[in-house]
């Protein structure tokens, strides 16, 4: 069954709009946003100061901003906290120095032989993890699958698209891990704070500043040890460090651009794919009737035997899944953008300089778009579905000229995460640790994913 919704193609003339003070980050909680739709319309103003900031959840608002009118929405305030730790690299650069960084990166994602070469690693890595489970499967022992899903995407990031050396991922990942524990609070908080007083007058910049200059020198080394490893090299497929490096000596990308890279697809790429399968777990936790389907799909396609890319195209329920459980936990909750000019969306002006906030989340549970919006039901995504819906009322990996450079590689990755495991395992939630969505520069759960596994009878 395909989910029909009504085919609306503008915005609706509704000017309600809600004034707050300030955008708190009480207010930024995913369903306080669906709210804020609900109430006052799809263009919703909720602040005022120090600028106006607007919330656009109707896809022709969305398509607005992200697309038609994209050269008029720069990345803005909203990511120069983000912008302090990974520098200008692809999710934080603008204009020609974005153009530049994209152009050297896209064929590390094109190329059909390193397609190949990317789904060995992740089948490996995806193995590896199934097998360490195991023992934890035999024991019944909660696991945070939060953490084993970031565990895994970083190692298959770190090998596929920056050459790492296996043995050195976990050392690396946990040192990463801290760094990340301690610049969060800055990431998240959107604002100058610590950043505004001299270092010497504030022991919290200090270490914020330690922190960075930390993760920047393990960027260095990566690219370091990389350009080591090429010279000589005959080899003639290049992942995303090699052609980044590359560009470097051609002298098309400067060394910190290499750097902020770097820092980037170990960020953003990392953790859009391990949200987003955990996600997965935990709604198939919730349905049973679709954890079901899957298994009785796998069963039919697979046998006993593993999956392995070429099986994808055949895995199509596992696929809507996948793209069921993003619709309702983007990872990339919100992105945020900021007007250059004035422009009007809906028949509401939106200033220059003002602030705008086109959520995934809620887009992905307007009414007008999806037929029972807060269901999970994978069934909206059979073949023939995009048919009946907006091009812009499902975009979890953002749309228009700044859509995720990485979706195909991540899908991939995601598709066939999911198969391997849910072939050999069920994962059961832990009573008693409740689930709750927490956006910081992801929507994750708060406080991890406690789940128990269990061995497939």
């Amino acid at each position: 069954m395909i989910d029909q919704p009504s085919q609306e193609s503008s915005i609706p003339q509704r000017r309600a709009l809600w004034h707050s003070p300030k955008l708190s980050r009480r207010q930024l909680l995913p369903d306080r946003l669906v709210a804020l739709r609900e109430r006052y319309g799809d263009v919703a103003r909720v602040s005022r100061f120090p600028a106006p900031t607007y919330l656009i959840s109707h896809p022709e608002g969305v398509q607005r901003v992200l697309r038609d009118n994209a050269g008029n929405y720069r990345k803005g305030v909203f990511f120069g906290s983000i912008a302090r730790l990974q520098g200008q690299g692809l999710l934080t650069s603008e204009g020609e120095t974005w153009q530049a960084q994209r152009r050297v990166a896209q064929p590390a994602f094109r190329q059909s032989d390193q397609a190949a070469a990317y789904g060995a690693i992740m089948t490996e890595e995806t193995r590896d993890v199934t097998d360490r489970w195991r023992d934890i499967a035999r024991a019944q022992r909660p696991v945070n699958i939060a953490a084993w899903m970031h565990r895994l995407a970083f190692r298959i990031a770190g090998r596929a698209l920056l050459g790492i050396k296996p043995g050195d991922l976990d050392d690396l990942g946990r040192q990463l891990q801290g760094l990340g524990r301690q610049l969060k609070p800055l990431l998240t908080s959107g604002a100058a704070t610590p950043w505004a007083m001299p270092a010497w007058l504030s022991p919290r910049r200090r270490r914020f500043r330690n922190a960075i200059d930390d993760y920047h020198a393990i960027a260095e080394r990566l690219i370091d040890q990389r350009r080591t490893a090429r010279r000589g090299s005959h080899r003639r497929e290049m992942n995303l460090l090699d052609l980044v490096v590359a560009a470097a000596a051609d002298g098309g990308v400067s060394n910190q651009l290499i750097r902020d890279q770097v820092i980037t697809f170990i960020g953003a790429g990392v953790e859009t794919a391990a949200q987003a399968l955990s996600w997965v777990w935990y709604l198939l936790a919730c349905h049973a009737d679709a954890s079901d389907h899957l298994k009785a799909e796998l069963d039919t396609v697979l046998g006993d035997a593993p999956p392995e890319p070429a099986d994808l195209p055949r895995l199509a329920c596992t696929r809507m899944v996948l793209n069921e459980a993003m619709r309702l936990y983007p990872p990339a909750a919100v992105i945020p953008r900021q007007a250059n000019a004035a422009d009007n969306i809906g028949g509401i002006r939106i200033g220059k300089n003002a602030r705008v906030l086109v959520s995934p989340y809620v887009t992905h549970r307007h009414e007008a778009f999806w037929a029972d919006p807060a269901a999970f039901r994978p069934e909206r995504f059979a073949p023939g579905g995009e048919a009946v819906r907006h091009r812009f009322a499902y975009l979890p990996f953002g749309a228009g000229p700044r859509a995720c450079i990485g979706q195909h590689f991540a899908l991939m990755e995601m598709h066939l995460a999911l198969a391997t495991v849910a072939r050999r395992y069920t994962l059961r939630l832990v009573p008693g640790c409740p689930v709750i969505p927490e956006m910081t520069t992801t929507l994750g759960p708060r406080g991890g994913l406690w789940m128990t596994v269990h061995e497939r009878e």
